[in-house]
């Protein structure tokens, strides 16, 4: 049936409507039976109070004709009283748990209770146990005579009321007496009727609170019979008394000597326990820094913590839950690299380095298993490049012994130091005297960087002489000046002789012996008386030049000495006297044997290194249309380089591989 309202469709029987209530005036349903005795009902008579004082608002009473409206409902009044149902629902809820629980707590109670007889008195009369019900009544009865009879012979007053206090509670007559004791006697008997608190009292008291107390045990009843006297009870107090004091104490005892050990271990073991719980793997590994041998420790450990190394002497802090401590392998032998180097003479040094952790600034700070590996330890190079080998046979008193070591190096030859002699391609020599005795045993040194220094011995053997023959010390051994021939010097003036720059030779040999010089010289003088002699030697050739010295005596073998000068004229000098290589360059090739000693110049880029010690590479002085290539010799204080341009000047040495060989005295750097 459709409402005239709202519009909803009911059922036919339905007398309002489901959505709005409104009645529903054309329902032609009958009404069942029981919907016509609701009807009949009488209302049930409520009387509403009112305040005389109450301010609240009066709300008019609703008119029964008027058809009601849904949406007049105040929402906050409907979400108020959902929320109070569903309060409601779970307190309901609460409360029929709490009842499931005490019940059960209570059914448990009453199967693990005992009731326990009256301890028994020095009054009950012997013979079989009648109840505790009538052992009880009988208690009752002659207590109350007993103080019945105490009243008489106190004087009490005859209209006082008969009623007091016995040793277990209040009683009157006794058929009245409640079944009850006194709780607080501590050897009371203990009877339990299963008193249950009502439901209202449940949140009211505990089981320990309302459940009387309960003699279980075997032991526990002894103990109430043994108590029941007063003097027994007394010295039963004082005996648990004691007892309880002496377990107290020796629990006390036992307490502080386990926290003493405890403390002890705990000092003891911190150190270890926090290195096991926080710290400690390390990682050795090699590597290079700047192309040197190198090895990185990683140390992990706890974040935040320092780690110290005492051989280092330096701290770091872990980060990321490690430490990478790089270090170069000559730190640890090189003294003039590292302030906590140790000098070694072997291949090879074990390391050891100990590190320490420390986990708070305040806190203690913990070594930790050292750190152990083995590094290589490189020897200085040395290479001989006069003599050639560590033996050799010589003929003169003055040899330049000349030998090639890394730039930077410090070298001691025969007890002087020249490292400040050491030219840019590492050469460096030094003349030492070579006595006519056999072996002349010249000592060397160096220690390179990054290096364990490098000593060695070069055994000059020169043969005994019969004539003493000897250069001076301080006799020439490299002459730069321009050179000069026995020709020039003849046809010059006095004046142009004083201004040449003229070398000299002098020696001592044996007096009355006989010097000749075998090699091109002038103004030879010897004083027979003293054995003294000099000359003036006349250089025309480029590079080494052997002058050969002689003495002679009668009935004596001659003695001979070779003295190599190194001639070379300085650059302004030599570069002047230079042809150009590029423009030359096939007539060079034709005309080889006839061009040796011919000073050359040429700019060209090194193609590549032949060797290192001495220097020789390949250069390419043509274009890209023509190559050109010399191969030079590097004699001069400039280290090539591949790849890069130079100006040379050399003289020829002759062919190889079908290429001009030259000497190069002077190197510069081409734009």
């Amino acid at each position: 049936m459709k409402c005239p309202h709202c519009g909803a469709w009911n059922a036919a029987y339905l007398p309002k409507c489901t959505r709005c209530a409104a009645p529903l005036e054309n329902n032609t349903q009958k009404q069942l039976s029981w919907e016509e005795s609701m009807h009949k009902k009488k209302p049930s008579l409520q009387i509403v109070q009112f305040d005389e004082d109450d301010q609240s608002p009066v709300v008019p009473p609703s008119d029964p004709n008027e058809a009601f409206d849904p949406d007049a409902l105040a929402p906050d009044s409907l979400t108020d009283e959902m929320e109070a149902l569903r309060q409601r629902r779970q307190e309901g809820s609460r409360r029929i748990e709490q009842m499931k629980h005490q019940a059960a707590r209570v059914r448990h109670s009453i199967q693990e209770a005992q009731i326990m007889r009256p301890v028994p008195e020095a009054g009950d009369p012997p013979g079989a146990y009648d109840g505790d019900s009538v052992v009880i009544r009988r208690r009752q009865t002659r207590r109350q005579a007993e103080y019945a009879a105490d009243l008489s012979q106190t004087g009490a007053s005859p209209d006082e009321p008969t009623q007091g206090y016995d040793d277990y509670g209040y009683f009157a007559d006794p058929s009245e007496r409640p079944l009850t004791y006194v709780d607080d006697e501590e050897d009371a008997p203990i009877y339990y009727d299963g008193y249950t608190p009502e439901g209202s009292e449940q949140d009211a008291a505990t089981d320990d609170e309302y459940m009387p107390r309960r003699i279980q045990t075997r032991a526990a009843r002894e103990d109430a019979l043994e108590s029941f006297h007063a003097g027994r009870r007394k010295k039963n107090r004082i005996a648990r008394f004691l007892i309880t004091f002496v377990l107290v104490i020796a629990c006390f005892a036992l307490v502080g000597v386990g926290g003493i050990f405890a403390a002890r271990q705990f000092v003891l073991n911190q150190g270890m326990q926090l290195r096991e719980n926080n710290e400690t793997r390390v990682e050795v590994i090699e590597t290079t820094v700047d192309g040197l041998p190198a090895h990185t420790m990683t140390i992990y450990g706890q974040e935040n913590a320092t780690i110290y190394l005492r051989e280092m002497q330096s701290s770091y802090v872990i980060a990321d839950g490690k430490v990478e401590v790089t270090v170069p392998d000559y730190m640890w032998y090189d003294t003039e690299s590292s302030t906590y180097a140790t000098p070694v003479e072997t291949d090879t040094m074990d390391v050891s380095v100990t590190p320490f952790i420390r986990y708070s600034q305040e806190g203690d700070q913990y070594q930790l298993d050292p750190i152990e590996f083995t590094i290589d330890v490189p020897l200085s190079p040395i290479h001989l490049l006069n003599p050639t080998t560590a033996r050799a046979e010589v003929g003169v008193s003055i040899y330049e012994v000349r030998i090639n070591v890394p730039l930077g190096s410090t070298v001691v030859i025969d007890g002087t130091n020249v490292s400040t002699l050491i030219r840019d391609t590492g050469n460096v020599s030094k003349n030492v005297q070579v006595l006519p005795v056999g072996d002349n045993t010249i000592s060397i040194s160096v220690k390179s960087k990054y290096c364990r220094e490098n000593k060695m011995e070069v055994t000059l053997y020169r043969e005994p002489q019969e004539i003493p023959l000897e250069l001076d010390a301080t006799v020439l051994v490299e002459w730069n000046y321009e050179p000069i021939t026995e020709e020039k010097y003849a046809s010059a003036t006095d004046e142009e002789r004083a201004l040449m720059q003229r070398p000299s030779i002098s020696g001592t040999t044996l007096p009355g012996a006989q010097i000749s010089v075998e090699f091109p010289h002038y103004n030879l003088e010897h004083d027979m008386t003293t054995g003294r002699f000099s000359f003036i030697p006349l250089f025309s050739s480029l590079g080494n030049n052997d002058v050969v010295i002689r003495a002679s005596y009668e009935d004596k073998k001659d003695s001979v000495i070779t003295h190599t000068v190194y001639y070379m004229p300085n650059a302004d000098i030599y570069t002047r006297r230079a042809w150009d290589l590029e423009s030359q360059y096939t007539d060079l090739i034709n005309y080889i044997s006839i061009r040796k000693g011919t000073i050359y110049t040429g700019t060209g880029t090194i193609e590549r290194i032949i060797s290192t010690a001495p220097q020789m590479a390949i250069m390419n002085i043509g274009d890209s249309t023509f190559e050109k290539l010399v191969l030079l010799e590097n004699s001069s204080k400039t280290t090539w380089e591949v790849g890069q341009k130079y100006r040379i000047y050399g003289d020829v040495y002759g062919l190889y591989d079908a290429m001009p060989r030259l000497t190069v005295r002077y190197t510069y750097l081409a734009e």
